[in-house]
């Protein structure tokens, strides 16, 4: 029972690795990204406005 306990908990490392590395690299590929999102929302400026500055170098 104890060797099962210990496989178990060692077999949660890699499976934690990889749900942080798949989360990490969802938050990278979201368009916008998370800080752009933020200073958009204390702002008060639309999303759209936000990826036309950040796409353009201009809100025209």
């Amino acid at each position: 029972m104890g060797a099962y306990i210990v496989r178990r908990l060692l077999l949660m490392i890699p499976t934690l690795l990889a749900i942080m590395m798949i989360n990490f690299a969802v938050i990278q590929i979201a368009p916008g990204g998370p800080v752009e999102q933020v200073i958009s929302q204390l702002t008060g400026i639309g999303s759209d406005i936000t990826e036309r500055v950040t796409r353009t170098g201009t809100s025209e």
